[in-house]
């Protein structure tokens, strides 16, 4: 690369899957200057996540040419931590960072750490027993302590509270190196964005932009508005010439000949009509219908989190969930939440209690009550034992999926599209209580002013746990259940 503050330069890449049906890029060219901050934009399905793997040489392209500094080492910190590591043990899993054995291993893994300030004690945990907002500060931390010249961050602030964002961004400002960020989540990206990569699905290009990411959005917009007015504009003055021409048309002469002038001129016009970008699609507003049932959903007299000492205990709750009451659970990372929810899911016993005939809707942050090796079309039908078909195609349609993945095994699809698979199994399903875990995680942000409002129109249950404050606010007459509070309470009395 003839610029030296050039450390990455995509040249006319081309690129597609399966032989050329699904193309992702065409002929895309960029650079990406030493120590800048990036950000990738585009919606779901447009490539943001193939273009990383482009980056890293896990695919290769086509047609044009990717040049990468030989000297720049490059790392990522993935959505989520693969599920075939989560047996392992923090230090295995920092072990696989690195191709030979680091006898400063122990060392570094204290330090980096500290950087993301994972505090809670790490012997013979595995990776599954630590929080989702826990397993994110690890996959930053798998990332780091690579020291990469290019830092790679894919969806970063899942699972992550409002202190755990604030560390990222701290982190951010501090690393001096190149850092190329996929997120969904504007206020994070607003406050540390140099320029942005918007990937256009439509015209499969990489478009580039200087500023923040409203500035991109507000730009998009005018554009968008610009090239609309201009082909409302050509459409009006095309309209007026066939009227002339109709009635040029019928005379003699010189009129006639001067219609036929103006024909020429039509076709000019409907050459230079622009092709209006469509920005990203929104899924369309949905209903979670519901089935009758009388009686209390959910009967709660303990809940089990994580003291002082970072050790299990259980806790009073005495609360008797009905319908049409939604709660959310509050506290930081790390106390228990999602082990709550879990433990909702299969409540049995003299903590708590869920009646047979409830029908429960889950969402886990780790899409762990979906079977990976089940095919898309069997997971939506699980669900209940009276689906059609027909219903099958159009909750699956109605979240903007392609039919061919119905086909395809869960495990294969992305974690958005998880997540989207998720809310279609609860149309299929009518639940009678939803229980929430992150439910914003992986998804568009465009989409979730429908989601609210579908949950906002339930009649039954909700139990949520989000970090998404924006997110929360939509959601009408929420009820906070502040865990930690509870537990501060607790310790008071004794």
């Amino acid at each position: 690369m003839a610029d030296k503050n050039v450390v990455l330069r995509f040249d006319k890449v081309s690129f597609s899957f399966n032989d050329g049906k699904h193309p992702i890029l065409k002929e895309a060219s960029f650079s990406v200057r030493k120590d800048t901050k990036v950000t990738i934009m585009g919606q779901n399905g447009a490539g943001k996540t193939t273009l990383f793997k482009l980056i890293r040489g896990k695919l290769k392209p086509q047609k044009g040419k990717i040049s990468i500094d030989e000297n720049m080492k490059i790392a990522i910190s993935k959505q989520v931590i693969p599920r075939d590591q989560l047996d392992m043990t923090v230090k295995e899993y920092f072990e696989t960072a690195f191709e030979e054995k680091d006898y400063q291993i122990d060392k570094k893994i204290a330090d980096v750490l500290k950087d993301v300030n994972l505090t809670t004690p790490i012997e013979g945990k595995t990776l599954r027993n630590f929080s989702g907002g826990q397993q994110a500060r690890l996959l930053l931390a798998h990332a780091i302590i690579q020291d990469p010249d290019i830092l790679l961050l894919d969806e970063p602030t899942n699972n992550l509270d409002a202190d755990g964002i604030g560390d990222l961004i701290g982190f951010l400002y501090t690393y001096i190196k190149t850092v190329i960020v996929i997120s969904h989540d504007a206020d994070f990206l607003n406050l540390f964005t140099e320029w942005v990569l918007y990937l256009n699905k439509d015209r499969l290009e990489v478009e580039q932009y200087w500023g923040d990411y409203n500035d991109v959005l507000e730009r998009i917009t005018a554009q968008i508005e610009k090239e609309r007015m201009q082909n409302a504009r050509a459409a009006k003055e095309i309209q007026d010439a066939k009227d002339k021409i109709n009635f040029f048309s019928n005379k003699w002469g010189k009129m006639r000949k001067l219609a036929s002038k103006m024909r020429d001129n039509v076709a000019e016009a409907e050459e230079n009509k622009v092709e209006v970008r469509r920005d990203d699609k929104t899924i369309p507003n949905f209903e979670i219908e519901t089935e009758n049932y009388v009686g209390p959903l959910v009967s709660i007299k303990n809940v089990s989190m994580m003291n002082e000492n970072y050790e299990v205990q259980s806790f009073p709750l005495d609360l008797e969930i009905k319908k049409k009451q939604r709660y959310i659970i509050k506290w930081p990372n790390g106390i228990g939440k999602s082990t709550f929810l879990k433990n909702l899911m299969t409540a049995k016993d003299k903590d708590a209690y869920i009646n047979s005939d409830v029908k429960i809707g889950y969402y886990s942050q780790d899409f762990e009550e979906l079977d990976m090796n089940m095919i898309v079309w069997d997971s939506i039908q699980e669900v209940t034992n009276e689906v059609t078909d027909e219903v099958t195609y159009n909750a699956w349609g109605r979240f903007l999926l392609k039919g061919e993945l119905l086909k395809a095994k869960v495990g294969w699809l992305s974690e958005w599209q998880k997540g989207l698979l998720c809310y279609a199994r609860f149309l299929i399903q009518k639940p009678h209580l939803l229980v929430l875990d992150e439910p914003t995680n992986h998804i568009n942000f465009r989409h979730l002013p429908v989601i609210a409002e579908a949950l906002n129109n339930f009649q039954w249950t909700i139990i949520m746990v989000s970090h998404d404050e924006t997110f929360v606010e939509q959601i009408k007459d929420l009820v906070e259940i502040d865990l930690g509070k509870l537990r501060e309470d607790w310790f008071l009395r004794f």
